[in-house]
C-alpha cells in the first residue's frame, strides 16, 4: 500500500497534465459544494425541528390530560369539562423525563376594541407555569406576577390585529347564561409566529378563568406535562407511561383524554417530516453529483496515464495494485473536497446562527429567520457516508484498468 501511495503522489505531481489538473480542481470543488449543501441542509432541518418543537411544547406541552367531551361533541374547551386535582400527580412527577406538571383552565370569549373584535380562548395559568419560552420571545412589557389577577399576555400578531399596546386595558366578553365582561391589562406581548395559536390563545390568571367558568380554585380544564427533552421516537413510550400512572389510581371519576403536541399539531409534524424527506433527497443528489464528477476525474487521470499503467503491468504489477494507486489518488481529492466543504459549511452555519442574516416569511415557515442547529455527530457521519459512497462508486471506472494491454499502451506517447 505504501508503493500505491507513492506512485499516486507522483501522478499528482508536477508531471501531471493540464487536463488532469483542471479535472482535479473541478472534482475538489464538486465534492466541497456537495458536502457543504448536505451539512447546511442537515443543520437547517435540525434548526427548524428545534424551533417548531419549542413552539409546540410551549402552547400544548408534551402531553395533555383533559376530560373527554360529552358524547357526540368535540368541544374540549367547554366550561362543562373540568377536572379535579389528579392523585397521579406525584407519580407522574417521579418519572425521570418529566420536568413539570401544570394545571390549565380554558374559557372561550371575545376580545373587543372600538374597531375590531376577535374570538379568543383565555388560557388560565398559575405559578407552576413555565415562562421560559415566553421570556425568550418577549417583545414588550414584563411577564406578570402570578399573585395578581388583572393581567393578560397576548401575541404580537393579536396585538397588531386589535391595535393594542402593552400596558393598555382590553375588554373581554364571555357568553353564557349571561354575558360577562372582564377588563384586563396587557402585561406583556410575545412573538411566537404560529398563526393558528398566537392569534387565538391569551394567557390569563387561572383564578380569573375559573371564576368565569364558575369553578372552585382546585378545578381545571387540563393538566399539561412537560418533558426534559423532545423526541418523537420516545414520545409514545413516555405517553404510555403517563397513562399507566394516571389509570393506576382507582379514584378516577371520568374518562380522560391523554394526548400530546405530536398528535394535536399533526400538521406541523407532517411539515417537519416533509422537511426531513427533502434533506434526504438533497443528500442523495449531492453525493450522486460529487460521485459523477469524481468518475470523470478518475477517467481523465486514467487516460492521461495509460502508458504508465502499461509499464506497471509489464513490470508485473497486478490489476488490483494499479487500482489501489488510482483509488489512493482519488481518495486524496475526495478528502480535500470534504475538508474544504466542511470548513466552509461550519463557518456559514455559525455565521447564520449568530447573525440570522437570512430572513424568512413567518407565515410560511413559522419563524422569521433560518434556524441553525449544528450537530457535530451529523457532520462526521455525513463526511464518512459521503466518502464511503463516493469511493465505492469509483470502483466502477477502475475496472477499465483490467482492459489495458501493455503491448498496445506502452507505444503511446
Amino acid at each position: 500500500m505504501k508503493l500505491s501511495w507513492f506512485i499516486a503522489r507522483r501522478i499528482s505531481g508536477a508531471g501531471s497534465g493540464k487536463l488532469t489538473s483542471a479535472g482535479n480542481i473541478i472534482a475538489v470543488l464538486s465534492v466541497a459544494i456537495s458536502i457543504l449543501v448536505i451539512i447546511v441542509s442537515i443543520s437547517v432541518s435540525r434548526g427548524f425541528r428545534r424551533e417548531v418543537d419549542a413552539k409546540m411544547m410551549a402552547f400544548n406541552g408534551d402531553v395533555t390530560i383533559s376530560a373527554m367531551p360529552p358524547t357526540g361533541t368535540n368541544d374540549f374547551t367547554s366550561e362543562q369539562l373540568s377536572l379535579p386535582p389528579l392523585s397521579a400527580r406525584e407519580d407522574i412527577l417521579k418519572l425521570p423525563f418529566v420536568t413539570s406538571f401544570q394545571a390549565i383552565s380554558y374559557r372561550p370569549g371575545i376580545l373587543k376594541t372600538e374597531d375590531n373584535l376577535q374570538g379568543v380562548i383565555l388560557k388560565g395559568i398559575d405559578s407552576s407555569f413555565d415562562w421560559s419560552f415566553y421570556s425568550l420571545n418577549l417583545r414588550e412589557g414584563t411577564l406578570p406576577d402570578s399573585d395578581k389577577n388583572d393581567w393578560v399576555v397576548i401575541s404580537q400578531r393579536l396585538a397588531d390585529m386589535m391595535k393594542l399596546k402593552c400596558g393598555e386595558g382590553a375588554n373581554f366578553y364571555f357568553v353564557g347564561e349571561h354575558v360577562k365582561v372582564r377588563r384586563l391589562r396587557i402585561s406583556a406581548i410575545y412573538s411566537a409566529q404560529l398563526e393558528n395559536f398566537d392569534k387565538t390563545y391569551v394567557l390569563a390568571p387561572r383564578s380569573v378563568v375559573n371564576s368565569l367558568n364558575g369553578w372552585s380554585e382546585d378545578r381545571s380544564s387540563a393538566y399539561i406535562v412537560n418533558f426534559s427533552n423532545h423526541s418523537l421516537s420516545d414520545y409514545y413510550i413516555r405517553k404510555n407511561q403517563i397513562a399507566e400512572a394516571v389509570y393506576s389510581h382507582d379514584d378516577i371519576e371520568q374518562y380522560l383524554r391523554i394526548s400530546g403536541s405530536y398528535e394535536d399539531m399533526s400538521n406541523l409534524v407532517d411539515w417537519l417530516r416533509l422537511l426531513d424527506m427533502n434533506v434526504l433527497i438533497i443528500l442523495v443528489l449531492m453525493v450522486a453529483v460529487a460521485a459523477f464528477n469524481m468518475i470523470s476525474c478518475v477517467l481523465i487521470i486514467l487516460f492521461e496515464n495509460i502508458s504508465s499503467i502499461g509499464i506497471l503491468k509489464s513490470l508485473g504489477m497486478r490489476n488490483g495494485g494499479i487500482k489501489k494507486i488510482f483509488l489512493a489518488k482519488s481518495s486524496g481529492i475526495v478528502l480535500l473536497g470534504l475538508a474544504i466543504g466542511t470548513v466552509v459549511a461550519i463557518v456559514l452555519c455559525l455565521a447564520e446562527g449568530s447573525l440570522k442574516f437570512i430572513r424568512l416569511n413567518p407565515d410560511n415557515y413559522f419563524i422569521n429567520y433560518v434556524p441553525i442547529d449544528i450537530s457535530w455527530w451529523s457532520i462526521v457521519g455525513a463526511n464518512i457516508l459521503s466518502f464511503t459512497v463516493i469511493m465505492l462508486i469509483l470502483l466502477i471506472p477502475c475496472h477499465f484498468i483490467s482492459r489495458i494491454q501493455p503491448s498496445q499502451t506502452i507505444k503511446i506517447k
